[in-house]
């Protein structure tokens, strides 16, 4: 490969950043290999090949780029690799995590899994925003059911992997939010909705410096999602600002000629094109400038990432089957599981006493995968991982049976849905667990947001004191009027049950809080449009936001803690560019825990709240703590009409809470438009509600894009985890520092 970097060295200079007299050297057929993607016979992936491939170009230092998808981390294609990575949890118990940090961690560790199996592009992050309850992907996007969610928790996972040299690629853009029809249904959602419902993660993903944003299947007012400039040139590189490369989703694009899409993946026939193939393998009538202008947009990031030149291998010479997952990797996997475990209702009956007799009740609770049946088909899931493109297969799953029993737990187990076996186990226990789940796939909608036990788990808590445990894909209905304590976890991947006895037993304090909400009805929710139009009528009152006024079985935000937490906004400051809320912030409990305080803004003359801000401290028991948070005016206070964002003005109200329904502390504060530069008011006497709470704080998106270069090996290694300096800042959150107990500080705010 020596040669290649000297031929870069001539043609784009020493820096090799010239990346337009690069695309200038490369001639007509190397770009098209550049530009479509091949590896598959029909929809046999080849040996040797990712899922996705583009063609090298050694004479000019161009690797092939290398694809795979990221549901759970590096996905398992074959018997083969099992084993070899890690099977994390899916993307939305990230999300239930509600912590930056470590989304930044996960990133970071299955960044080095997809190096060391020599990919280097990861077919992630899903951001969708939930829409439908039961969409079969829900598991696999960030965004849970709120924009400001997925944009807060799409930067670190963006910056994780391109730190460390593997391009990351958001999707599905756009309006993906269901399963049913999704290659023929057509969205048709207003501006408004688009920028301030949908696009936010989107937007963020571009401001982090994404290389790219894969094309969704469905259709955008009648034109697929792929072919519509509209979406693609208008909104994505025109309204959000992004800068990279559009790449299909397979078989996704439709039609010719160019109208924003970069690279075109296998699968997609047009009856004009040569033997039905993709319409990119017959470019002949696209201009040059055209081909070359998609061909830069590819080779940008790759640029920017210090990819060029590279010693790396091209399939189908590359290791695929190398072991990558570490110990260390795994140890995160089972803290990110912990983290994620969601605690909804506790009268008293968790923790678990170490002393007691168990329960261990229902089919869910030592459920085991069917390895060769998820093999022999893509599109099944199970109560650990995602069916489809998503999924990765763990060598072993940690049930939940299987969790309390390594723990040394007093375990009676009745593992089937037999009631009249489960409450005998039960009659001879000091307590009862008894477990349900869901599973989702890719390519189908859940057909109910029930779970599969729900019978059985009905008859059990009516009969006996049950603590209910659900393995859920997304929004679920509970039957848990009558059980004491209840606890959920979305597709956890293989230390699932590890995870869940360790909240169980209170080795770790729950603080996971729900990304979505758990409704009472079925009815209560939007359901997957039919074939063709898909009119989002509802504008933005959609997921939490559409419920308020509604009873709901738990929130949005909703998860308790073992311990107690106090919050109360103390001074709010307003100046010329921004809001400033002072927070004080206490843990009133015996134990250590984290707390996720969330911050919801009513906007004037708007009849819902919206989530503008949160934070994850860890306090330990007695801490107290003083945050500062604010908010931008021009970032985080406007509104999208006419065309473009403008900024609100008039009464806002505020409400601070550890849920969007549990608000701790209220105040409201009026933005005029006549502040002076140097002028600032302060609003006192805060109405307040004492509580639990915690730290809060917000970040505005960043604008603009661009990419930092890779760091060397080496570098990587010693920065283990450590995403919290990267080039575009895009959210963070203030930590707490240490402090002894009932001590107060006043800690930094992020603008």
């Amino acid at each position: 490969m020596k040669r290649a970097v000297v031929a870069i060295a001539c043609c784009c200079g020493a820096a090799g950043g010239d990346v337009a007299a690069l695309v200038a050297a490369m001639t007509r057929e190397e770009k098209h290999g550049l530009l479509n993607g091949h590896g598959w016979q029909g929809w046999d992936l080849l040996p040797g090949y990712y899922v996705g491939n583009t063609r090298a170009v050694p004479r000019l230092g161009i690797p092939a780029l290398k694809m795979q998808d990221a549901g759970q981390g590096f996905r398992t294609t074959d018997a083969a690799m099992i084993g070899t990575v890690t099977s994390w949890p899916c993307a939305l118990a990230l999300a239930s995590s509600w912590d930056e940090g470590l989304v930044g961690r996960f990133a970071a560790a299955a960044a080095r899994e997809f190096k060391a199996k020599g990919a280097n592009v990861v077919l992630g992050p899903g951001v969708n925003v939930h829409r439908v309850a039961a969409g079969g992907r829900n598991a696999e996007y960030l965004s849970g059911e709120d924009p400001h969610l997925g944009a807060r928790l799409v930067g670190p996972y963006v910056r994780g992997f391109q730190d460390r040299g593997v391009l990351a690629v958001a999707k599905h853009f756009a309006f993906n939010q269901q399963e049913t029809n999704r290659y023929t249904v057509s969205a048709a959602v207003d501006a408004t909705t688009r920028f301030e419902g949908y696009y936010p993660p989107f937007e963020a993903a571009a401001a982090a410096g994404v290389a790219g944003v894969m094309c969704a299947y469905n259709r955008v007012d009648g034109v697929a999602a792929c072919s519509s400039p509209d979406l693609l040139e208008r909104d994505l590189r025109g309204g959000l600002g992004f800068q990279g490369f559009v790449v299909s989703d397979w078989a996704a694009a439709h039609a010719k000629p160019y109208t924003g899409c970069d690279v075109d993946m296998p699968g997609s026939g047009v009856e004009d094109a040569p033997n039905g193939s993709s319409w990119f393998e017959d470019l002949g009538d696209v201009d040059d400038a055209v081909i070359d202008a998609m061909a830069s947009r590819v080779l940008g990031p790759v640029d920017a990432l210090g990819l060029l030149g590279r010693d790396d291998c091209a399939p189908p010479d590359c290791d695929l089957y190398r072991n990558a997952t570490t110990a260390e990797h795994r140890a995160l996997a089972r803290e990110i599981a912990t983290d994620a475990v969601v605690l909804l209702k506790n009268d008293g009956a968790l923790p678990l006493d170490r002393g007691a007799t168990v329960a261990v009740v229902g089919s869910a609770c030592a459920a085991l995968q069917n390895t060769t049946e998820l093999l022999r088909r893509w599109d099944l899931g199970d109560y650990y991982v995602v069916g489809g493109s998503g999924r990765v297969l763990p060598e072993s799953v940690t049930t939940v049976l299987d969790g309390l029993r390594a723990r040394g737990v007093d375990v009676i187990a009745s593992p089937t849905d037999d009631v009249a076996a489960a409450l005998a186990a039960s009659a001879a226990a000091d307590v009862t667990v008894a477990c349900g789940g869901a599973s989702t796939t890719e390519a189908s909608d859940r057909a109910s947001l029930a779970l599969d036990q729900e019978a059985f788990l009905v008859a059990i808590a009516a009969a006996t004191p049950t603590i209910l445990v659900a393995l859920a894909p997304g929004a679920v209905l509970l039957p848990d009027d009558d059980a004491v304590a209840s606890l959920l976890v979305f597709l956890a991947g293989e230390f699932t049950g590890d995870a869940l006895a360790d909240v169980l037993l209170g080795a770790a304090s729950p603080s996971g809080h729900l990304p979505v909400t758990l409704p009472l009805h079925e009815d209560d929710v939007i359901a997957p449009c039919g074939d063709g139009a898909c009119p989002y009528d509802e504008g933005l009152l959609f997921g939490h936001r559409g419920l308020e006024g509604k009873d709901v079985r738990y929130p949005f935000g909703h998860g308790l803690s073992y311990t107690d937490f106090d919050v109360d906004i103390e001074e709010v400051r307003i100046n010329a560019t921004e809001v400033v809320f002072q927070i004080s912030v206490a843990n009133r409990g015996r134990v250590a825990a984290k707390a996720v305080v969330q911050l919801y803004l009513e906007f004037p003359a708007a009849a819902h709240k919206v989530l503008k801000g949160f934070a994850k401290p860890a306090l330990s028991a007695g801490e107290s703590a003083r945050v500062t948070l604010s908010l931008s005016r021009e970032r985080d206070l406007r509104a999208y009409a006419a065309g473009g964002w403008a900024p609100v003005l008039g009464a806002y109200r505020a409400y601070v809470g550890l849920s969007s329904r549990d608000v701790r502390a209220t105040t409201a504060f009026d933005l005029p438009s006549d502040a002076p530069p140097a002028a600032e008011r302060r609003h006192h006497g805060i109405v307040s509600v004492a509580g639990p709470t915690a730290l809060l704080a917000l970040i505005g998106l960043a604008v603009g894009w661009r990419y930092r270069r890779r760091r060397s090996e080496a570098d990587d290694e010693d920065r283990d985890g450590d995403v919290d300096s990267p080039a575009i800042q895009l959210a963070a959150f203030s930590r707490v520092p240490n402090h002894a107990p009932g001590e107060s500080t006043r800690h930094p705010a992020f603008v």
